[in-house]
This record gives C-alpha cells, sequence and structure tokens, in this order.
C-alpha cells in the first residue's frame, strides 16, 4: 500500500472514530435524560439501564462491525520504493 493511500484509510478510520464517538454521546444524553422515572426490565431506573447497559452492548456489536467493515490492517514500516518501481 502507497503512503498516500495509507494516509487516505487513516483518516477514514479516524473520521469514521470519531463519528462514532459522537454518536455514542449523543445516544448516552438521549438514554440518559430523556426516559421517565420508570422502572426498567432488570429493576433498575429505565433511564440507567439504557444508558448503562443496552447502549453500550449495542455500541460493541456496532464497533464490531465498523472494524471488520472499514478499518484495513496496514503494515506501519515504511519501505521505500526501489528504483525500478519509481520508473
Amino acid at each position: 500500500m502507497k503512503i498516500n493511500s495509507r494516509y487516505q484509510q487513516a483518516v477514514k478510520e479516524a473520521r469514521w472514530a470519531l463519528g462514532l464517538t459522537i454518536l455514542y454521546v449523543i445516544g448516552w444524553c438521549v438514554c440518559a435524560y430523556l426516559p421517565k422515572g420508570n422502572s426498567g426490565p432488570l429493576g433498575f431506573p429505565l433511564w440507567f439501564e439504557l444508558a448503562c447497559f443496552y447502549l453500550p452492548i449495542l455500541f460493541i456489536v456496532v464497533a464490531y462491525w465498523v472494524i471488520k467493515i472499514v478499518y484495513q490492517d496496514i503494515d506501519l514500516e515504511h519501505q521505500p520504493e526501489s528504483k525500478e518501481a519509481q520508473k
């Protein structure tokens, strides 16, 4: 993989990571502040269950699939191109 394409892939991965982080914070705020004071299925307050149990489990699954689909294994060692390849 050429250096330029490695940088492009790194930028793509960083954007996905930032986007997922922002989405998680928004999801956490929605789960923590919007539900009423009802009790959830586990006996905890619903806001606590949503923000601390269900949302993290959901994002573990989302992160797994993003890593499988978007992220690539890149060799981080810089290997200069040979003179024949530069021609």
